[in-house]
């Protein structure tokens, strides 16, 4: 046990067995807070999706023990400072484990009895404080919480591979060499028009690949678990198709370039997008690439222009030294403007 002392309060690193917690929590040894229910059952479906492709990834639990408990043996009473979620979580499990064991599911009941053994060999890192009082308890509660910087939602979508939405919108950003020349936003979080003149974001493009998989707009969140009818390359060659036809549209170099182009709304991009899938998300992928295609050739002579006054038939409003007019962006706006696309022909 290596301890430290860090602005005069001493504290160590020390693994528990799950054993071990579960022991502590039935003796009273185990202190910590109240917490939701929902977020619990985050947790437990975060563990038991991805602990058989050994990626449970955990921080250290935080916790804190009474003056000179430290360097002696093994604390056997811990108060948690955070972490609360995740112990609960893990006590849970058993019950979680015997469930999907039970179930007619095979593929569940292989992951349950993988999570079961894969636990009776793992052990849970605590970071634990000596002699901290209840006003310094809090305030390390805090500061864990609201000092941290937030990982943005491009580099969620960037680095997390285990969402197929996010597996085949990274995918098609380093495999299609049009769209890398229009331009994908990686850094900020939203493209400011007329200054950005880059196509997309890393998170609206994440929302154009859902259409093709789901049929719908995803949200925000990255816990959007998909069922799919094909295989992931078969999908790509879909969106990629998809990609092909619209810089056909609209030169790639310019189609981000809201000085001149209406592709850079990302209403009117998102119309096309669901104008051209509508209807088709249950096909066989060889109908679909037809469909697909047919569709996007009768919008080809659409005047794309931002000049074009058309496009003020829809909600919105002109806005910045420009006056320029921008699309409203609410799904009933969408929705008209998907209709509109349907009654044009090339």
């Amino acid at each position: 046990m290596i301890i430290n002392e860090i602005f005069t309060k001493r504290q160590t690193i020390i693994s528990y067995s799950l054993k071990e917690i579960k022991c502590m929590f039935a003796e009273d040894r185990l202190v910590f807070k109240e917490v939701r229910q929902s977020q619990v059952r985050s947790i437990k479906k975060y563990i038991f999706e991805n602990a058989h492709k050994q990626q449970v990834y955990f921080p250290p639990i935080v916790a804190s023990v009474d003056k000179a408990q430290l360097g002696k043996k093994k604390p056997q009473k811990l108060t948690i400072i955070d972490g609360s979620k995740r112990i609960k979580a893990l006590l849970q499990l058993d019950d979680m484990i015997a469930k999907a064991i039970k179930s007619d599911n095979d593929e569940e009941a292989k992951k349950a009895f993988m999570l079961m053994y894969s636990l009776k060999e793992t052990e849970f890192a605590f970071q634990i404080f000596e002699g901290l009082t209840k006003l310094e308890s809090d305030q390390l509660y805090i500061d864990l919480n609201t000092k941290g910087k937030k990982v943005s939602l491009s580099k969620r979508i960037e680095f997390d591979s285990r969402n197929e939405i996010n597996q085949i919108t990274n995918y098609i950003l380093q495999h299609h060499a049009l769209l890398k020349t229009a331009g994908v936003e990686t850094e900020k979080q939203a493209i400011i028009r007329p200054g950005n003149k880059k196509l997309l974001s890393l998170s609206q493009l994440r929302q154009l690949v859902s259409i093709f998989l789901t049929g719908n707009i995803a949200s925000s969140s990255l816990e959007l678990n998909v069922n799919l009818s094909h295989e992931l390359a078969e999908y790509s060659e879909l969106i990629i198709g998809w990609f092909d036809q619209l810089f056909e549209f609209y030169p790639a170099h310019s189609i981000g370039d809201y000085h001149e182009s209406m592709l850079a709304s990302f209403p009117v991009l998102i119309s096309v997008a669901l104008y051209s899938n509508k209807g088709l998300y249950h096909l066989p992928i060889e109908k679909r690439k037809i469909k697909l295609q047919e569709r996007m050739r009768n919008i080809r002579n659409v005047n794309w222009k931002r000049t074009n006054k058309d496009w003020e038939q829809f909600k919105g409003s002109k806005k910045g030294r420009e006056k320029y007019f921008y699309l409203a962006k609410d799904k009933k706006n969408i929705k008209e403007i998907v209709k509109w696309l349907e009654n044009q022909r090339g």
